[in-house]
């Protein structure tokens, strides 16, 4: 009986000793599964500095970006500027050149405009009509021979098939000395510029 109860009491003194081993395991197990505050302000710094970090990156990639947009605009106001110069320069060398090639012309046209006045104001009563006539013939010569120098050349259009491209038919006349569509009589004469029609020949054509 008494060996009994000594078997009993170590049994009992067994099980409150594995009791006592649980409830400090687990409080041993909720002390190292509850957070320390070290390790919760380690935690807090690291996302910081991580969020840190992705600011300046941020902040990188923005001054990268203000950067290159400063560049191209730069760069387009430059291209714009040497546009606008190069806008006025050649409006300047245009009109310089149509400047020159209009006081050319005109220097060269004053000898038969001086011809001109020569002639109306030429007084004697022994002058002729005939030598008259001969003066101006002369000064027309003198103008034909300049504009010619110009590049300036009329249509010979008389006996020579009617042409839109230079003719400018104002009148249709029966005629039995020329076929159909013959020009018979130039009513003012066109005239070529280089290559270019400057003016149609007005002209009579034959039905």
């Amino acid at each position: 009986m008494k060996k009994k109860k000594a078997q009993e009491g170590k049994i009992e003194v067994a099980e409150k000793k594995n009791v006592e081993e649980e409830k400090e395991a687990a409080e041993e197990i909720k002390v190292e599964v509850k957070p320390k505050p070290e390790a919760e302000a380690e935690v807090a710094q690291d996302k910081q500095a991580e969020e840190g970090v992705e600011e300046q990156e941020q902040e990188s990639a923005l001054e990268k970006a203000q950067a290159e947009a400063a560049q191209h605009r730069d760069r387009w106001m430059r291209l714009a500027a040497e546009f606008d110069n190069y806008k006025r320069r050649s409006a300047r060398q245009f009109g310089e050149l149509v400047q020159f090639a209009n006081e050319r012309l005109v220097t060269q046209l004053l000898p038969v405009l001086d011809n001109f006045e020569r002639a109306l104001n030429h007084e004697g009563d022994d002058e002729t009509l005939e030598s008259f006539q001969k003066g101006v013939e002369m000064i027309f010569g003198q103008l034909h021979d300049v504009l010619e120098g110009e590049g300036l050349n009329p249509f010979d259009s008389v006996g020579k098939p009617f042409d839109p491209n230079i003719h400018d038919a104002i009148m249709q006349m029966e005629s039995e000395e020329h076929e159909s569509g013959t020009v018979m009589e130039e009513v003012q004469k066109g005239y070529t510029l280089g290559d270019r029609v400057l003016r149609h020949t007005k002209v009579v054509v034959s039905k």
